[in-house]
């Protein structure tokens, strides 16, 4: 008898099933399907620039034009006036100050030895200018002593260090100084002051032992 009950229930649910099955089947197929959901990719942001530039300095612009150097002045270093036999240094002379009457003026400097003073103030060598000479017609040397015989056409050349510039004689002036008014000798004077052309000027004294005289030489450079 029980093994009858259990073959009974055994059926109910087999026969339950297949009377379900249609019911369930149809069920199901109304429910939609459930998505598969992928979490979205995470943008991972590019590592930091990282590159340090490199800044050069901007050269400076050159420019193919070459400055012109700045000329050194030919100071005169030598004098030669091979028609007197004169051949002896240059050296730079300045002036002074000395009172004549109630007036002060310039006197230069005149070396005492055998040299001509270059006027420091005067032209150098080779430029438009008046180039300034003294020298001692008596004692310390007496370079200029025979200055007077000089006769124009007389060449002279005077040296700045190595380099010669040449001079032709043009006049040969002898003029009153001793005794004479301030007016004379300023008359004098401007003999030896800056010239718009190029010339050398030598002066001393005349006559051999006296001051009576100023004796001026002017050279033009020669052609």
């Amino acid at each position: 008898m029980a093994q009858m009950l259990i073959v009974g229930g055994v059926l109910l649910l087999i026969v339950g099933g297949l009377l379900a099955y249609p019911y369930a089947s149809s069920r199901l197929a109304d429910v939609p399907p459930t998505p598969s959901f992928s979490p979205p990719a995470m943008h991972t942001p590019p590592p930091p620039h990282t590159h340090t530039p490199t800044f050069l300095p901007t050269p400076a612009p050159t420019s193919s034009h070459t400055p012109t150097p700045t000329p050194i002045p030919a100071l005169p270093t030598r004098i030669v006036i091979p028609t007197i036999g004169v051949d002896g240094p240059v050296v730079p002379i300045s002036w002074k100050t000395v009172e004549v009457g109630e007036q002060t003026h310039a006197a230069w400097d005149v070396p005492d030895m055998y040299a001509a003073g270059w006027h420091e103030t005067s032209a150098p060598l080779g430029v438009v200018g008046n180039t300034v000479l003294n020298g001692h017609n008596t004692t310390n040397g007496e370079i200029f002593r025979d200055l007077y015989t000089l006769e124009i056409g007389d060449v002279i050349v005077v040296y700045a260090d190595d380099t010669p510039y040449t001079y032709t004689v043009s006049e040969v002036l002898i003029l009153p100084e001793a005794g004479q008014p301030l007016e004379v000798r300023i008359e004098n004077a401007r003999y030896i002051l800056p010239t718009e052309d190029e010339r050398l000027t030598l002066v001393t004294c005349h006559p051999y032992g006296s001051l009576r005289y100023r004796l001026i030489v002017i050279a033009y450079p020669t052609e």
